[in-house]
């Protein structure tokens, strides 16, 4: 997803109320970026991953970073809530948070401790079809890490109790961030629109009673299932020495027993045309006018999804582009932007979000996004926008790579649990040059049809 993008009218007003807040799943994580950029024509210099595989499955990707006394640690799983059983939709989500409660030789909420008491820093992610669990410590404490990490892989340890308390505060947090973030609901509502099937399209949260229908059973068997050593990637970079950091990964990792075989999800097959597709909704509880687009994209080949980036760059991402310049900066309508191209295995969806004064600012916001989508469709993008949106996706994707030990790590666990493979950035810089503007004509032509937009517009009552 692009960044943010606000009105100084939405500045204000975002100021004086603090529960204007937007909740976006999926797929984003928080990614650190501190470097300068490298030269985009080869790869740099420190970007030197070293790969291998335990014998129980585990991948384990190595970075060697000495530019600060600093190491991070991501553990990534390939479970998310395209995981769930039906009814028991939120129970990755639920997992997640379930993962801090104690192993067998680590109490409760003890692994957070001890990370803070060595002065580092934790945080968890889940998203569709992966769970993140990072750590980034002082370098010495590389071996506290991989210990606490390899405790709650193999021995976890939840009873009714934890399970029935974690349950009630997943319940009651997910109501209060409903009143506070009153819009967050129409996120899940379009994804159960451009999905209409259970695995794809259900919220990553979960209703408040498919939470109460999880057993302690139902977490174990998720448990058993899905975080085991040959369905994860642990990633480690900064401030190591390789052969040392191999050596503390099979002392702590290699005795774990290797799972079984990851289930595959058939893909779905959708209607062409979504349904309920242009939806009005009256809300008591938001204050401003709101519309929702979205479109699903499907059948396309890999070397598109570059394309579709660039095109995203095009629309999106800072105060010249085609969608931020007319909505917010030249005519005004619209108080605030967000969105972007959201990767769902086999399918991508193009997803917007906006906020403006009222009803007719919304629908002149649309038709100002169906004009833009249409120029895409019928006029070549210029040589300079082109040029433009390429060295700002390139200036993303190497800071991404080769920034901070944090976002690298995320980077790279989630490219590799993605596509099975490691980012070779000269390769696929080239890649990014061979394309021009007739690709973006051919492929808006190709996958942005009218007859297949979705929207919700949300108004106050």
């Amino acid at each position: 997803m692009v960044n943010l993008i606000f009105s100084k009218k939405m500045k204000r007003l975002i100021n004086k109320n603090k529960n204007l807040k937007f909740y976006l799943v999926g797929s984003c994580l928080l990614l650190f970026c501190l470097r300068f950029l490298f030269s985009f024509q080869s790869e740099p210099s420190d970007y030197k991953p070293v790969s291998f595989k335990l014998k129980n499955g585990l991948q384990v990707i190595i970075v060697e970073d000495n530019s600060f006394p600093l190491v991070s640690a991501v553990i990534a799983y390939g479970v998310g809530s395209i995981n769930d059983p039906p009814n028991k939709d939120g129970l990755a989500y639920l997992m997640q948070n379930l993962m801090f409660q104690g192993s067998e030789n680590v109490g409760p909420l003890q692994h957070i401790n001890y990370i803070q008491n060595v002065g580092g820093e934790l945080n968890a992610a889940t998203t569709f079809d992966k769970t993140f669990f990072y750590e980034t410590v002082p370098s010495n404490q590389l071996g506290l890490v991989l210990w606490l990490e390899s405790e709650r892989m193999h021995f976890l340890d939840i009873n009714q109790i934890i399970l029935e308390k974690e349950k009630e505060n997943l319940i009651r947090n997910e109501r209060q961030r409903q009143l506070d973030e009153p819009f967050a609901r129409y996120f899940f509502l379009i994804d159960e629109i451009l999905y209409p099937d259970f695995s794809y399209g259900h919220s990553l949260v979960g209703s408040a009673q498919s939470v109460k229908n999880i057993t302690l059973n139902d977490v174990l068997s998720f448990y058993r299932r899905y975080y085991v050593p040959n369905n994860a990637v642990l990633c480690l970079s900064g401030d190591l020495n390789t052969q040392k950091a191999k050596e503390l990964v099979i002392r702590y990792f290699e005795s774990i027993p290797k799972g079984l075989e990851p289930i595959v999800y058939p893909k779905p097959e959708f209607p062409l045309g979504p349904s309920g597709r242009d939806q009005i909704m009256i809300d008591p509880l938001v204050s401003s006018p709101a519309m929702q687009f979205a479109i699903r994209i499907e059948n396309y080949q890999p070397e598109d999804i570059l394309i579709f980036k660039i095109m995203e760059q095009i629309l999106l991402n800072g105060n010249s582009s085609r969608l931020v310049n007319r909505l917010i900066r030249k005519e005004r309508v619209a108080l605030y932007l967000s969105g972007g191209f959201e990767e769902r295995r086999e399918f991508q969806s193009l997803k917007l979000f906006l906020l403006a004064n009222n009803q007719y600012m919304i629908e002149r916001s649309k038709k100002i996004l169906i004009d833009e989508l249409n120029r895409l469709k019928t006029e070549m993008v210029s040589e300079k926008e082109m040029t433009k949106a390429k060295n700002k996706f390139k200036y993303n994707y190497v800071k991404e790579i080769t920034g901070n030990n944090l976002s690298r790590a995320l980077a790279l666990a989630d490219r590799y649990l993605k596509e099975r493979n490691l980012p070779e950035i000269g390769s696929e810089l080239a890649q990014l040059e061979r394309i021009n503007s007739y690709s973006i004509l051919m492929l808006a032509r190709k996958h942005l049809n009218e007859e297949n937009y979705c929207f919700i517009t949300i108004l106050p009552r």
